[in-house]
């Protein structure tokens, strides 16, 4: 039972929000710790931008190519990648390079689908992309030559679950494709009874409901209760990529947020382990 951890640090702040941080601020909760305690082997990598300006777009596209290649290596070590990522984007993108877009199912699990484009954006939020990218529809040109992107994930193949908030271009894509918006556990495993070669996990912990967890700025109310959050985790089997992301470490619930994140890693890991024995 071996789990690798990549902290993959991006140095952007949109609108001073310090989503860059969240690495850091799960491994100081104690998250190899936990892990360990549990009987997991887990090895750890920390990366970040090497390039002269690492706030720009390259360079954030140049690391989820690199994110990409350590969830890779942790394939061939036999380990369930963790990635742990401040922003959506890179971590999404990263994981779907790594696993192949044509035969990967999506779990989405955020208070906003993040279908929007650089054309149809309204506040210009580079992870208010992040799965649009991922399938192919927004810097697909930046995406292929320096995330090195080979197939872009189906729409078709993505459940959400936790979305509040849509702008109508992304319901418009929604619709389109007839992507599910999953209400319950029940749901989920309804919906991934499509049997497809790689399951991708994506937390934005912006998917719990504020007045519990408040994760930052792009925060909504109304969302599930972090109970119902992990009994949807429980749901979700042979789970083979994991990201968390989307929250802010300035706010004042960090610490007890990150301590949510520990446990929805644990929770991963030993549903995907214990189903797999």
């Amino acid at each position: 039972m071996k789990l690798a951890l990549i902290y993959a640090y991006w140095p952007n702040q949109p609108f001073e929000i310090t989503w860059c941080d969240l690495p850091w601020a799960v491994r100081d909760a104690g998250l190899t710790k936990r892990l360990r305690d549990e009987g997991y082997e887990v090895r750890e990598s920390i990366l970040s931008s090497a390039e002269v300006y690492p706030e720009e777009l390259r360079s954030g596209f140049i690391l989820a190519s690199e994110i990409a290649s350590e969830i890779r290596k942790a394939y061939m070590h036999g380990e369930l990648p963790v990635t742990l990522c401040g922003s959506c984007l890179l971590a999404s993108l990263a994981n779907i390079t790594a696993l192949g877009g044509l035969n990967t199912r999506v779990v989405w699990l955020d208070s906003h689908p993040d279908l929007n484009t650089p054309e149809t954006t309204k506040s210009g939020l580079f992870e208010g992309m992040a799965l649009a990218a991922s399938a192919g529809f927004a810097f697909y040109g930046m995406v292929r030559e320096h995330a090195k992107l080979a197939t872009p994930v189906s729409l078709d193949n993505v459940i959400l679950y936790g979305v509040k908030e849509v702008d109508p271009a992304e319901q418009a894509l929604i619709d389109m494709h007839n992507i599910p918006i999953a209400k319950s556990a029940s749901d989920i495993s309804e919906l991934l009874n499509t049997k497809l070669k790689a399951t991708y996990v994506h937390i934005d912990m912006d998917v719990h409901d504020r007045r519990a967890v408040h994760t930052g700025a792009v925060s909504v109310p109304d969302g599930p209760s972090v109970n119902i959050v992990r009994q949807v985790l429980s749901n979700i089997k042979n789970v083979s990529a994991l990201s968390i992301t989307g929250f802010d470490p300035k706010v004042s619930d960090a610490v007890k947020i990150s301590r949510i994140a520990v446990e929805h890693v644990l929770n991963i890991a030993d549903t995907t382990f214990k189903n797999d024995i």
